[in-house]
This record gives C-alpha cells, sequence and structure tokens, in this order.
C-alpha cells in the first residue's frame, strides 16, 4: 500500500511540472497546424522552404492602394521591408536573394484578390516601384 501512496506523490508531481511542458509542445503543434508561425513555433520545419514566385513592387500611390495609402492591412505604417501577399501569412519573414541579397522582408499587407502566387514590395515612390518591374524569382520562407 505504502508503495502505491509514492507512486501517486510521484505520478502528481510529474504532472504538476511536466504539465507546461505538454501544453506548450501542444500549442506550437496547434499553431503549426493552422499555419500560424510565431517564431520558432514550428520546430520540424527547421530549414527555410524555397519556391518561385512573381514579385512586383508598389507605392503609396492613391491609384496603387486603397483609402488609407500608408496604413497596411496588419495596421502599421508602411516601411522599408514590408510586403503585400495573399498567400502567406500576416507576419511571415522571407528574403528575395537574387533581388535583394539577405535583407528579410515581412507581410504586412494584402495584395487585390486577383492577384495570387504574388509578392508586392513596397516602394517609397512610384518610380521605384516601376524601375522594379515583374520578375520571377525564387524567394525563401524564413
Amino acid at each position: 500500500m505504502r508503495s502505491k501512496h509514492k507512486l501517486l506523490v510521484i505520478l502528481f508531481f510529474l504532472f504538476l511540472f511536466c504539465k507546461p511542458a505538454i501544453l506548450t509542445m501542444a500549442r506550437k503543434y496547434l499553431l503549426c497546424q493552422q499555419r500560424i508561425e510565431p517564431e520558432h513555433a514550428c520546430d520540424h520545419n527547421k530549414t527555410a522552404r524555397t519556391m518561385i514566385v512573381t514579385v512586383t513592387a508598389y507605392s503609396s500611390a492613391p491609384d496603387q492602394t486603397d483609402d488609407s495609402p500608408f496604413i497596411m492591412a496588419s495596421g502599421n505604417r508602411v516601411y522599408d521591408g514590408a510586403i503585400a501577399s495573399n498567400f502567406l501569412p500576416m507576419g511571415t519573414r522571407v528574403m528575395l536573394p537574387e533581388t535583394h541579397g539577405e535583407k528579410v522582408f515581412t507581410v504586412e499587407d494584402r495584395t487585390h484578390r486577383r492577384f495570387s502566387n504574388r509578392i508586392d514590395i513596397w516602394m517609397e515612390t512610384r518610380e521605384e516601384a516601376l524601375q522594379f518591374g515583374i520578375k520571377r524569382i525564387a524567394m525563401r520562407i524564413l
């Protein structure tokens, strides 16, 4: 009888101290399944994924945006390094090595619904956006 009591006490303390770790692992799993990926949430995906996408650029010109040209869909003000995409979750970080080297971009905005598999880079002026043009390049999802 005494050994059963010891076993119950040990199991109780194991449950008490291991529960947070189990809940953390379960939360990470659920976040990954929902494709909501805070930094380092998906330990099973340690390597960056690469895919070929169409990359364009836009500026805050009124004809290229909605009625709030300096506020992105995330609610943040536009900034260098912000991109728009409909197929990536908000907050996803990517790199475009062929055109921007090691610079990291963050999805903060959305494109028009007619565009799929496209990344739109925010640029300060319309001229810069036009100069960038349309490119099909490799994108690394971090």
